[in-house]
């Protein structure tokens, strides 16, 4: 379950260069569990990678192809959204990120 938790992160491009690519992703730290950062095509998201589905516990989601998995439940989304698609009933924790010059800013 993901704990509310105060995110100010930042990503620079030098160390995130996957990021300049769509489709592409990258764990970061911050949040509950550590993020996920992904840029969708439109723009770049991030989620928390603890798991959202009730009694799992601390347990941290893995981006699995272009599905984030929580391998305690079975529980899925998927990375473009963070929108549920197997067992779980609601999204991914997702945070806001802005594009700064050369930095991505994480905050919630």
């Amino acid at each position: 379950m993901v704990l509310n938790s105060v995110v100010n992160e930042t990503l620079s491009l030098d160390q995130s260069l996957e990021l300049t690519l769509a489709n592409t992703w990258t764990y970061a730290n911050g949040g509950g569990c550590g993020l996920i950062v992904h840029n969708n095509g439109n723009n770049v998201v991030a989620y928390d990678r603890c798991s959202p589905i009730k009694n799992s516990g601390a347990s941290k989601v893995v981006v699995d192809g272009m599905q984030v998995v929580d391998s305690n439940t079975g529980a899925k989304w998927l990375l473009m959204d963070g929108s549920p698609i197997h067992i779980a009933e609601c999204s991914l924790q997702r945070y806001q990120v802005r594009k700064s010059g050369n930095l991505y800013v994480i905050t919630n």
